[in-house]
């Protein structure tokens, strides 16, 4: 029989993984890599020459790694030991305490992905998120040759105006590159854009926005649009960012990197004999890394009014 000190992954049911996948844009659609340590370095590839002709010549594109670190995201719950003696098993219990968990955990995993604004800390900032590397081209020993800070930025002033002009635009500046594919192109975008998606039509009048219906996506320009609320700027990551919403185009996903160390997991510890009460300790947990293939696929549209 397994201990309940160990620890076991979260044995969610149906409602609660499309909750999760719904919230967190990076559990959903971010290219995931299995690590089995803390680190581990990903092969990034620029692109590959070729030849014309009987001789074969070597590529010389710029063919490097992008390192991954894992953080641990966690969380606990106490509670009364007569509380869990009072129902047949613990599930009914402690499950609806790890799906509360669980959803706050895919905020906050975005929010570190996608909208922190400072460079990364090795605490509060795990990552360099999409926006740090868009706004500031990420650090010395991360920058990408041939981008410049803010090239793939946008600011958008709320009007509805000029939405339209805006959107466009940042997605031209990812539309063109050598980083884009039709078939994994994707927006990102937290809901404060709903709104400002379903006033903005074309020149002729029809909607940019396609509300998606019978298990179809949402789309603008044609392209799927994943809706998240970590999709917004905040100085520390966290489940409740209170900065200015971002509309992210990608490019291709698989420039979202996403490393897997662990699952979300859960460890129950109860109460000892010296201790003063009666409670049980419910933990939970998530290891997880992210970096960004490459800034030049990806664009930020900011919303600061």
């Amino acid at each position: 029989m397994t201990s309940l000190n160990n620890w076991k992954p979260v044995e969610y049911d149906d409602t609660t993984i499309a909750a999760a996948s719904v919230l967190s844009a990076i559990l959903a659609v971010a290219k995931p890599v299995p690590m089995s340590s803390e680190t581990a370095y990903v092969r990034r590839v620029g692109g590959n020459g070729v030849s014309i002709g009987a001789t074969y010549s070597d590529d010389a594109s710029d063919h490097d790694k992008v390192l991954l670190t894992s953080f641990k995201f966690g969380g606990q719950n106490k509670l009364a030991e007569d509380d869990l003696a009072d129902g047949e098993s613990w599930g009914p219990v402690i499950q609806p305490l790890a799906d509360a968990w669980l959803k706050s955990y895919a905020v906050i995993l975005d929010n570190s992905c996608l909208g922190v604004t400072a460079t990364s800390n090795g605490s509060t900032r795990p990552f360099q998120s999409v926006y740090y590397k868009v706004r500031a081209n990420g650090t010395a020993s991360s920058a990408e040759a041939g981008y410049t800070a803010d090239d793939n930025y946008v600011n958008f002033n709320g009007q509805a105006s000029g939405a339209y002009d805006a959107m466009s635009s940042t997605l031209a500046k990812v539309e063109g590159g050598e980083y884009w594919d039709d078939t994994q192109a994707l927006v990102i975008a937290h809901p404060a854009f709903r709104d400002v998606l379903r006033r903005t039509k074309d020149s002729t009048g029809m909607p940019i926005f396609v509300q998606g219906i019978a298990g179809t996506p949402d789309t603008l320009f044609g392209v799927e649009i994943h809706w998240s609320r970590g999709s917004k700027t905040s100085n520390l990551a966290t489940k409740a960012p209170e900065g200015n919403p971002l509309l992210v185009f990608v490019g291709d996903r698989n420039l979202l990197i996403r490393g897997d160390r662990s699952e979300v997991e859960s460890r129950i510890s109860l109460s000892d004999a010296h201790d003063s009460t009666d409670e049980v300790a419910v933990k939970y947990r998530a290891r997880k890394a992210f970096a960004v293939g490459n800034v030049k696929g990806l664009s930020v549209m900011e919303k600061t009014a």
